[in-house]
C-alpha cells in the first residue's frame, strides 16, 4: 500500500516538523514517523540541502558546446535537462527510494515559489511526478502552526503553477547567463581585456545601479550655503531658531541682514503668530525581508546575503516567522505565541513594559494577508 512521504527542504525544517509528531526515530537521511492522529499508518520524513537538483552544463546537451565560440550563439537546447549535484547524491537516493515506495507525497519545503520548485524538481528527477500530492502551507515551524498545518493539508496539484513560475525563471537564467556570458567575454578578449566576464539577469541589472550610483558620487559637486540660525529667549526659556531661506553667498545674507536692521549677537524681535499643532505619527509596520536588509544595512553595513542568513536561521530556530516574504503581517496563531513568550523577549533585550494592545490588531495581524502575500 505504501507510506506517506514528508518532502522537507532541509534538515533542519525536517526535524521542526518530527518535533511536532508523537514517535519519531532518526535514521540516515530521513525520520520515521508514528503518529496515529495524522497517519493511518507509518510516515516518513525526507529532506533535500536547498537544491539537491540542477541544470546541466552546456557540453552535456552538445559536446561541441564545451568550446567557447561566438559562432555557436545562442545556445538553446531543446529541452532542458535536470541532474543531481555531485556532493548531494547520497541524499539524492534515499529520497528517491522514499517517494516511489511512498503512496502519497506532502510537499513541506517552504511556502514560496523556489520552495515548490526545489520539491517539484525533487520528485520529477526520482520519477515520481504521477503520485498524488499534498501541500504543506504554513509561515511558522511552532508546533501548533505545523499541527495545524498536517491537519489541514491543501491539494498539492493547486501549487504547480508556482513550480513552472520558478522554472520558468531558472530557464531564463540558465539562457541569459550562458550565453550573454561567453558573448560578452569572446567580445571584450577581442579587444584585448583578459578573463571571463560573467552576464546573468538579476546581477548584471543590480551591478550596472551600482556603477551609476558610484557615478552620481563621482561627479557631484557639493556647493556651498548661507542660513540664518540663532537662539530665542522668551520669558527665561530659550529655544533654537532657524531660517528657512537659503543664501548662494555670505555677501547676499549680510545684504538681507542690514535690510532688516539686523545686526550680530542681541537683536529685539516680536512673535507676531504662534501655531500650534497636535500631528499623529502611526507605529512602524512589522518587518519584511526587503525593510529588514534596508534597516540592518543602514545600521549593521549587513549585506543582503547576511541578513537573509541570519534571519533564515532564527526563523529554524523559531524565533523569528518565515522571513522570505514582502508581508508586513503576522498570524493570529503567531501574535499569541509572541504574547505567551513576551517575557522570554523582555529579559533577552533587558527592557520592561506592560502591553499595551492585549488584542490582535488589523495593522499587525492579519491572516489573509500573510497567506496571500506569501503566494506571490
Amino acid at each position: 500500500m505504501g507510506h506517506v512521504l514528508i518532502l522537507a527542504e532541509k534538515p533542519s525544517q525536517a526535524k521542526a516538523y518530527a518535533d511536532s509528531f508523537q514517535h519519531t526515530n532518526k535514521k540516515e537521511g530521513y525520520i520515521e514517523v508514528t503518529d496515529h492522529r495524522f497517519f493511518d499508518d507509518r510516515a516518513f520524513i525526507t529532506w533535500g540541502y536547498g537544491h539537491l537538483v540542477e541544470l546541466v552544463s552546456p557540453e552535456q546537451y552538445n559536446a561541441a558546446w564545451k568550446q567557447w565560440r561566438l559562432e555557436q550563439l545562442p545556445m538553446f537546447p531543446e529541452h532542458f535537462q535536470f541532474q543531481v549535484s555531485k556532493d548531494k547524491k547520497k541524499q539524492f537516493n534515499i529520497a528517491k527510494k522514499l517517494l516511489n515506495d511512498a503512496c502519497e507525497i506532502i510537499v513541506a519545503t517552504d511556502c514560496d515559489r523556489e520552495g515548490e520548485n526545489i520539491a517539484r524538481s525533487i520528485i520529477s528527477l526520482a520519477g515520481a511526478a504521477d503520485k498524488s500530492t499534498k501541500r504543506l502551507w504554513i509561515n511558522s515551524l511552532e508546533v501548533d502552526e505545523i499541527q495545524k498545518g498536517f491537519q489541514k493539508l491543501r491539494e498539492g496539484k493547486n501549487y504547480l503553477s508556482l513550480y513552472k513560475e520558478a522554472q520558468t525563471r531558472q530557464f531564463s537564467d540558465w539562457l541569459v547567463g550562458m550565453n550573454a556570458s561567453r558573448l560578452y567575454t569572446l567580445l571584450l578578449q577581442k579587444r584585448g581585456m583578459k578573463g571571463v566576464f560573467s552576464v546573468g539577469r538579476v546581477q548584471t541589472a543590480t551591478l550596472y545601479l551600482l556603477y551609476k550610483r558610484q557615478q552620481e558620487i563621482e561627479e557631484f559637486v557639493s556647493r556651498p550655503y548661507f542660513t540664518f540660525q540663532g537662539e530665542a529667549t522668551i520669558n527665561n526659556e530659550s529655544f533654537d531658531v532657524k531660517h528657512k531661506q537659503r543664501f548662494e553667498t555670505k555677501e547676499e545674507a549680510q545684504n538681507i541682514l542690514q535690510e532688516k536692521g539686523i545686526v550680530s549677537r542681541v537683536n529685539d524681535g516680536l512673535v507676531q503668530a504662534l501655531t500650534k499643532e497636535l500631528k499623529k505619527e502611526k507605529s512602524p509596520k512589522l518587518h519584511s525581508l526587503s525593510s529588514l536588509q534596508s534597516t540592518a544595512n543602514k545600521k549593521w553595513k549587513y549585506s543582503p546575503s547576511e541578513v537573509l542568513k541570519v534571519a533564515q536561521g532564527l526563523y529554524e530556530k523559531k524565533v523569528l516567522s518565515y522571513p522570505r516574504t514582502d508581508s508586513h503581517y503576522v498570524t493570529d496563531s503567531e501574535f499569541n505565541y509572541i504574547k505567551d513568550n513576551l517575557t522570554n523577549y523582555q529579559k533577552c533585550l533587558n527592557v520592561n513594559m506592560e502591553m499595551a494592545y492585549p488584542e490582535a490588531r488589523k495593522r499587525y495581524v492579519d491572516n489573509s494577508k500573510v497567506i496571500e502575500l506569501s503566494r506571490v
